[in-house]
């Protein structure tokens, strides 16, 4: 017997009506090799059950991360005479002509620093560089892991942190997310301390950055700012979506 039946079809109830039938399958699974046939599972309520796509492309291996920062040393933030400065973001991660991303998950953490003066300002920034993929200027070069750790398959992407020197010209053309803070100190400004600064992007509608395209973080403040970054994204080529 089929696992999956199409059943009650009904000529004298008008227009044909077909209901979808599945075997449950809660506890025992069926798990084989690729390119096997296998039964669509479903509950005892006949809900089928599916995985998210983000996690399908995880098992496919097309899912990477980087961190940026080690255990507890982050990396510097801000320009010279800026909280954050456009030309020197403190990752990208770029993609080249051919292949596409898509952010899953970006998160941001800010070691923001005992408050100075009335104004004092602390920011995160994640955008997009939707036209080059930026690979040049004095930067650290990342190690790029996949979210499947036995997977062999290398990443497209060139990722990079901590610029310490402007990069060639760059473009902000998507600002993705954004946190800020700025100081109001009622009392003596080197006592004060800052509320944590945290960015987390997680979209529920992922954009889809076609290469040649960056995607930028920033973080900083008036006073240096030192930080963290943990980026997945999801890797294909351009070519699954045109």
């Amino acid at each position: 017997m089929p696992n999956v039946i199409v059943t009650k079809i009904d000529e004298d109830a008008g227009p044909l009506q077909a209901q979808l039938a599945v075997r449950a399958h809660q506890q025992t699974i069926d798990r084989s090799r690729d390119g096997q046939w296998l039964a669509l599972r479903a509950l005892r309520d006949g809900s089928p059950v599916v995985a998210p796509w983000h996690q399908a492309l995880v098992f496919e291996g097309l899912v990477f991360c980087i961190t940026v920062g080690a255990f507890s040393t982050g990396i510097a933030g801000g320009g010279a005479t800026a909280p954050i400065s456009a030309v020197r973001p403190q990752f990208t991660v770029a993609m080249p002509t051919g292949q596409s991303m898509l952010p899953i998950h970006v998160g941001m953490q800010v070691q923001v620093e005992v408050i100075v003066a009335d104004n004092d300002e602390a920011e995160a920034l994640l955008a997009a560089d939707r036209t080059q993929a930026v690979t040049t200027g004095t930067a650290t070069e990342e190690t790029i892991f996949s979210m499947r750790t036995d997977h062999r398959v290398g990443s497209s992407a060139t990722a990079r942190s901590a610029y310490s020197g402007d990069t060639p010209a760059l473009t902000i053309d998507i600002e993705l997310d954004r946190v800020f803070l700025n100081a109001d100190v009622q009392g003596t400004a080197a006592t004060a301390l800052w509320t944590p600064l945290k960015l987390d992007y997680s979209p529920a509608v992922a954009p889809v950055l076609v290469g040649p395209a960056t995607l930028l973080g920033f973080f900083g403040g008036t006073n240096t700012k030192s930080g963290f970054a943990q980026v997945v994204w999801a890797e294909l080529p351009t070519s699954a979506f045109t």
